[in-house]
């Protein structure tokens, strides 16, 4: 799947220890599943130790919104989250 700059993000992920880029593409289903991509089931599955993890977080707010939702409610503390969000 083509993403606005992966390539850059792999390469960064690269330089870091113990990070990973996880890319997630396709139709984001409803926000009331909990097993949708990047829903709470979802998540977990992806990042069994989220709580103790910085979550970085890029995409349109259609799915920032929902998704920061979804990470505090998941118990990830607002200063582990960072959130781009644009519209192309």
């Amino acid at each position: 799947a083509a993403a606005v700059l992966h390539e850059e993000l792999e390469q960064l992920a690269q330089s870091r220890s113990r990070t990973t880029v996880h890319l997630v593409s396709g139709h984001r289903g409803d926000h009331r599943d909990p097993n949708r991509a990047l829903g709470r089931s979802h998540l977990q599955r992806l990042v069994p130790d989220l709580r103790s993890r910085d979550v970085y977080v890029c995409g349109p707010p259609g799915m920032t919104g929902p998704l920061l939702a979804e990470l505090r409610g998941l118990g990830v503390r607002p200063a582990q989250i960072h959130i781009e969000s644009f519209e192309l």
